[in-house]
């Protein structure tokens, strides 16, 4: 007997609504919501997801933030979600690459992802390890935890060469694409 498995995928229009919801969540209530979320399987998160960034930690340095736009959110293309391309689980790396509504540059920022400790309560979550992020001072992981069936909420961590952790700066929310 095969048994089928279903994920959880929306529209992006109701992907959409969801994450509205989260960015009415200030800065600290989004802590134990990450807590209290799950490791995701690469099963649920397969393939692209739609995204938006959350509250910023109100201690971000103005010119972190800066850079981000820049990066992130600026007329040369706007943060639109990520693509999860090979699977991940214990002691095996995924691939992925953000996603950009741009017409040129549509996908950029790779990342590698594994299973390892969440620098918030050191319980498993999907890391996101931009191993070589350009015009950047920062290395970049996330921290991703399921929260809802489909959706997904990530820590944003940078670190400067000369610090010894990465420093969480941003949330941000993501939802799998049907």
């Amino acid at each position: 007997m095969v048994t089928s498995r279903t994920a959880k995928r929306y529209s992006r229009e109701d992907a959409q609504t969801i994450i509205a919801k989260l960015k009415t969540k200030p800065f600290e209530d989004l802590h134990p919501l990450f807590k209290e979320g799950s490791l995701p399987s690469f099963y649920e998160i397969e393939g692209d997801t739609t995204g938006s960034l959350l509250p910023w930690d109100p201690e971000t340095p103005w010119w972190v933030k800066l850079q981000s736009v820049i990066l992130f959110d600026s007329p040369l293309g706007r943060w639109t979600g990520k693509r999860f391309m090979t699977p991940f689980n214990e002691g095996k790396r995924g691939k992925g690459i953000n996603l950009f509504q741009n017409r040129v540059l549509p996908r950029r920022f790779r990342f590698d992802t594994s299973i390892q400790k969440a620098q918030a309560d050191q319980k498993p979550c999907l890391v996101l390890d931009y191993v070589h992020l350009p015009l950047s001072l920062f290395s970049i992981r996330d921290e991703l935890r399921k929260i809802d069936d489909g959706v997904f909420l990530g820590q944003g961590y940078a670190k400067l060469p000369w610090d010894k952790e990465h420093f969480l700066l941003v949330y941000f929310a993501i939802c799998a694409l049907q």
